[in-house]
């Protein structure tokens, strides 16, 4: 009987691998655990239909004075935390109707459905799904604002920052909105 030994070499790689990917990992969820944080705080928030996000003045010049790659980076995560969310929401809405769909159609045969039942079938529903069953969202710029704490009133009057960020390209454009005030009003 011979006795077949892994390569240790092997053994070694895959081990720093899976180190290295439980790392990333940790440092993931590190990042979207503090973005998470800054939404319910009020720091950042995020309107879908108009693909904006506002963020806080403080928290717009710790980044911005650390320089532009960190603001960069900061906008990136952003948006992978957002893209995320998204996909999660759809995630779960896509297995809930899919759920649905298996217990209606089991009550339709008229099978009496007790709670054990309805637990059987969400999980076997749940198993059975394809993991690409729901489409990722498209990657698509969006329009960030910068916006003062301090103001009061007019909600135009509390933006100090305007740009866009393209996540695709991973460049962003930034103007004061005083500046952009000034460039519309010289067109009209």
């Amino acid at each position: 009987m011979k006795i077949r030994l892994k390569n240790p070499l092997k053994a070694w790689r895959e081990h720093r691998k899976r180190k290295a990917d439980l790392k990333d990992l940790h440092q993931t969820a590190s990042v979207f655990g503090s973005l998470e944080t800054l939404m319910t705080k009020g720091l950042l928030a995020w309107n879908q239909q108009e693909r904006r996000l506002y963020v806080a003045e403080p928290l717009a010049i710790v980044m911005l004075g650390r320089g532009a790659d960190h603001w960069q980076r900061f906008l990136n995560n952003t948006y992978l935390y957002l893209m995320n969310k998204l996909m999660a929401e759809a995630w779960d809405k896509h297995v809930r109707d899919e759920q649905r769909k298996a217990v209606n159609a089991r009550i339709e045969q008229g099978v009496k459905v007790n709670p054990g039942e309805l637990d059987r079938i969400r999980r076997a529903v749940r198993e059975q799904i394809e993991s690409d069953a729901v489409q990722p969202p498209k990657i698509e710029p969006f329009e960030f604002f910068v916006i003062n704490d301090h103001a009061e009133g007019d909600a135009k009057a509390a933006i100090t920052y305007v740009g866009e960020y393209n996540p695709d390209t991973e460049n962003f454009v930034m103007a004061a909105w005083d500046d952009v005030k000034l460039a519309i009003d010289n067109v009209k």
